[in-house]
């Protein structure tokens, strides 16, 4: 079915919305197996009554029945399957000169991924114990919470790869974006989205573990005003960029050089 990109993803972002409302941690998305569920003649009542079943479940408290037969080795499987569909539907779709972006949206994500597991693991040495001057403590406390904003104040390298894991959606979406515009070599909107990035980073939509106004930042001196710069500093070379190319210093965009080439480059791609 050929669905109107615009329309599913507001209904997907409504979905959150309205979810987020009655408390809901998680986003909403469309079935990764629509296509599936049709070949075996499922219709519109199929999504109506997942619907119903997932409410049942979590209001009758089966969820924690399920999680504890079903051990989380059992779930992950399948969670990993979703995850390479979904990542080879995406590059079905994607043209190949725009793969590149693909790679760098994936990114942020094992920042996040990796900043989570790194905190778990010094969790875990804390709550274990450790050797203080050849003898086993047992339970030893740790220096700051491995959980906390403080712990990663501790080394510049430990901040940024936390900077770089927060808001890591947005993010993964904002450096796509600037991706997909320079390889188009549409260099105005590559400004655009990078300007539109600073002003996320300057509220802690991105890189930031809170949300705050830009003039009232957080108390853990984050790195939010290193990214506006950064970001900034992008917008303003991509604008002299774009300023050259007009000039007829650099090639137009892949629109203007027509869609001969864009298809010359994809298939010299594959």
């Amino acid at each position: 079915d050929n669905y109107d990109l615009r329309w599913t993803m507001l209904g997907d972002g409504l979905s959150t919305v309205i979810a987020s409302l009655f408390g809901s941690p998680w986003g909403m998305t469309v079935f990764i197996g629509h296509g599936a569920f049709k070949a075996m003649g499922a219709k519109v009542g199929y999504s109506l009554a997942c619907g119903l079943a997932f409410a049942a479940v979590c209001f009758s408290g089966l969820a924690a029945l399920f999680l504890a037969i079903f051990p989380a080795e059992v779930l992950n499987p399948i969670i990993l399957f979703v995850g390479l569909a979904v990542c080879g539907e995406a590059l079905e779709v994607t043209p190949a000169r725009h793969w590149p972006a693909w790679i760098i949206a994936i990114v942020p994500g094992f920042f996040n991924w990796t900043l989570e597991a790194a905190a778990g693991f010094a969790a875990a040495i804390c709550q274990a114990g450790a050797v203080a001057n050849g003898t086993f403590v047992v339970g030893a406390a740790c220096a700051v919470d491995p959980h906390s904003a403080k712990a990663w104040t501790l080394s510049p390298k430990l901040q940024a790869m936390k900077s770089l894991g927060e808001g890591y959606l947005l993010t993964s979406i904002l450096w796509a974006s600037m991706v997909i515009y320079i390889i188009d070599r549409k260099f105005l909107l590559v400004a655009v989205w990078a300007s539109i990035a600073a002003l996320f980073a300057s509220c802690g939509l991105v890189h930031s573990d809170t949300v705050f106004l830009p003039w009232h930042g957080p108390d853990d001196h984050g790195l939010h005003w290193e990214f506006v710069g950064g970001y900034l500093l992008t917008a303003g070379l991509f604008v002299h960029v774009d300023r050259c190319q007009r000039a007829g210093w650099l090639p137009g965009g892949v629109e203007a050089r027509g869609e001969e080439g864009s298809d010359t480059e994809e298939a010299s791609a594959e």
